[in-house]
């Protein structure tokens, strides 16, 4: 009888750690996909975070400013004469 007993005993601790160790390896998973979309989500909020400091590089420079005031703004300097085209 008692060999019935931990022999019952053991099989379901073996079931029992199996489940467990399923339930661990699915997590596991869900885990890595997580975290591979994570680092797809950071590569591409790094390529933003890089376009928009260049953006803000070009607008320190006079030059970019300026042309963008001209386009903008319709802005002209002294002594030019501006001309509007309709068609």
């Amino acid at each position: 009888m008692k060999f019935n007993i931990w022999a019952l005993l053991f099989i379901f601790l073996v079931v029992y750690f199996l489940f467990q160790i399923r339930d661990d390896l699915l997590r596991r998973q869900e885990l890595v996909s997580s975290k591979a979309k994570l680092f797809s989500r950071l590569k591409e909020e790094e390529l933003k975070q890089s376009t928009y400091r260049r953006a803000l590089t070009d607008l320190s420079s006079d030059r970019k400013l300026e042309a963008l005031a001209r386009e903008r703004l319709n802005l002209i300097k002294k002594g030019e004469i501006a001309f509007k085209v309709c068609q």
